[in-house]
């Protein structure tokens, strides 16, 4: 490529066309996968008169008549597929998530996701197991810890029972900067900070790994279990590779009331934060009401994948045109 004078408009895409030859042989790849196993290739829209209820995720809303959201998942129209008697599906598909810009977020980005009719979520790992190894060129083995273990194990801390001077405490023994306002940091914050700066770091140091078990607050679209220890837990998985998260994957939640009860919880939440209150997915929630078989899911990010198979060190390495400069 010619070099860009000062003055010039840098039209160019960050990722080459040796790079992109590449990526489409590795997406080639992930869809015969799929076909290989009798999985059923869907697709569904991008835009709907619905959204989730996440707190931590911000939406895309596009005005109209009603207003429309770009989807972050194509999750409840899958879930709807499920109930209408699809059997096992996949999606290849585009996700749009508001303010998300770094060496592995853009506000645009690809996914797979999958659902798998009566499979255990243990099974379904396996399976994720295997796209993983087969997209990157080798065997990925991953270790599976439950949460609870990993923060013990590599944060050095019980994050259920700890205060915050115990979090504080682990933060300075590793080494780690204390958040600006400490005195505001809500157990979950406690949670997600440490999550961040002392397990996903931990995570990168000792290969590929799962972590699963949740805590019920963060189940999402998950079952729950009461475990031996009296604790709720999510049957929730996601996946570290090289310190990158690379899926979120659950034991589908199948009860419609409760899907119903969370999704209020959330908006109270966003509504406590600020944020718009989404428009509840009523068609997913009769879908629920129609009776979903029991399956397991998952969404895996392809761009971080592909990043990671290609050894590149950002996404922008393995897409056309980023969010910042599209």
């Amino acid at each position: 490529m010619s070099s860009m004078t000062p003055e010039q408009k840098d039209f160019r895409p960050t990722c080459d066309r040796k790079s992109w030859v590449q990526r489409q042989a590795l997406m080639g790849k992930v869809r015969a996968f799929f076909e290989t196993r009798g999985v059923l290739e869907v697709e569904t829209p991008v835009l709907s008169s619905a959204g989730g209820t996440d707190p931590q995720l911000d939406y895309f809303e596009v005005a109209g008549n009603p207003n429309r959201y770009l989807m972050t998942s194509p999750e409840f129209h899958m879930k709807r597929l499920l109930s209408a008697g699809y059997g096992d599906i996949f999606q290849i598909t585009k996700s749009f998530r508001k303010d998300e810009f770094g060496s592995h977020h853009n506000n645009e980005f690809s996914m797979v996701e999958w659902y798998r009719v009566g499979m255990p979520q243990e099974q379904l790992m396996d399976e994720v197991e295997a796209l993983v190894s087969e997209i990157m060129g080798r065997s990925v083995n991953a270790r599976r810890t439950r949460w609870i273990d990993a923060f013990k194990n590599y944060a050095g801390v019980d994050p259920l029972a700890a205060t915050s001077a115990d979090f504080s405490a682990a933060c300075a023994k590793q080494n780690i900067p204390l958040p600006a306002d400490v005195s505001a940091m809500s157990r979950e914050d406690w949670w997600d900070y440490l999550m961040v700066f002392a397990v996903e770091p931990a995570l990168a140091k000792n290969g590929p790994e799962f972590i699963l078990d949740y805590p019920q607050s963060q189940a999402a679209l998950a079952q729950t279990y009461v475990g031996e220890d009296g604790h709720t837990w999510a049957r929730r998985f996601e996946l570290f590779v090289d310190q990158v998260e690379l899926c979120n994957g659950y034991t589908e939640l199948t009860d419609a009331a409760e899907q119903r009860r969370r999704f209020k919880a959330d908006l109270e939440i966003r509504r406590n934060m600020g944020k718009p209150l989404p428009t509840l997915d009523e068609n997913f929630l009769a879908a629920l009401e129609s009776g979903m078989p029991a399956c397991s899911g998952v969404a895996l990010g392809l761009d971080r994948l592909f990043m990671l198979a290609m050894n590149k060190k950002e996404i922008k390495d393995v897409i056309l045109f980023p969010s910042v400069i599209a």
